[in-house]
């Protein structure tokens, strides 16, 4: 997707955090961002979602907060929407529906076409993104409550969703940062398709736009934001031991060899 005029101080903003985030998940040279809470007793076995809780990683201390209603940021934005509405072609109208749904077969072309994976197929792989979908979602739903954007359909009635319409706050994009955290933790698992995923986390992240229902900067937010809940999750024992579990499985469904985890330095 084009950004329309210069990069406001918002975007620079954000950007230079999303290239924090990357460049130091990339390495594995990032830190925890918060301590896991202790584990609750009554938590369901594989349940890892405290590893990345809500209080403990702040969106408000990561992003920038969106532009304010009524700003010319926020003006540009909605008119790069109503662009978006008056050139989507009907292909990418229905790319954009498929991606309203939350699910791993939203990565299949990403990941080879593979037999659909399904979870009596794999199990332990459906677990792993489950718990990460319920970290993703335990960090960006109070998000949402606390920046509490309206949805740019509120503000201007002329655009026109091609999706339901959603009942949450816009800002961060949920959508978006549940497929780049999927989409990371996949990359991880399979990283000889490392950027087949990301690319195709990238467009489903932006698809929300195109299909009318957030700005621009929500989608960033929510990149930025499934960025850092993945690192957090890499982080985190618990769920490197489910990771562990679930890669074999995972490859083996893709058709994949086991994969060959880089050696120590001995001494």
């Amino acid at each position: 997707m084009k950004s329309s005029g210069s990069p406001s101080d918002h975007y620079c903003a954000t950007v230079r955090v999303a290239i924090l985030l990357l460049a130091g998940l990339a390495a594995g040279s990032l830190p925890t961002l918060a301590a896991a809470p202790a584990p609750d007793a009554a938590a369901p076995p594989g349940d890892v979602a405290r590893c990345v809780a809500g209080a403990a990683l702040d969106l408000q201390r990561l992003l920038a907060p969106p532009p304010a209603q009524g700003s010319a940021d926020t003006r540009a934005e909605l008119d790069e929407l109503l662009q978006l509405q008056a050139t989507r072609t009907p292909a990418q109208v229905e790319r954009a529906r498929g991606d309203a749904e939350l699910s791993v077969a939203r990565f299949a072309d990403a990941l080879g076409n593979p037999a659909p994976l399904t979870e009596a197929a794999a199990p332990r792989t459906t677990q792993l993104l489950r718990d990460a979908a319920a970290a993703e979602l335990a960090v960006v739903g109070p998000a949402k409550d606390r920046f509490a954007r309206p949805r740019p359909y509120v503000v201007d009635t002329r655009l026109e969703p091609v999706v339901r319409r959603p009942t949450s706050a816009a800002y961060p994009s949920g959508h978006a940062a549940w497929a780049y955290t999927v989409g990371l933790v996949l990359a991880d698992m399979v990283p000889e398709r490392r950027s087949q995923i990301l690319a195709r986390a990238q467009e489903f992240a932006r698809n929300r736009s195109l299909a009318g229902v957030h700005y621009p900067s929500d989608v960033l937010a929510g990149e930025i934001a499934g960025t850092a809940i993945a690192a957090s999750l890499f982080a985190c024992p618990a769920f490197q031991a489910e990771e562990a579990a679930a890669t074999p499985e995972l490859r083996k469904a893709l058709g994949l060899p086991a994969l060959q985890l880089p050696q120590q330095p001995s001494g």
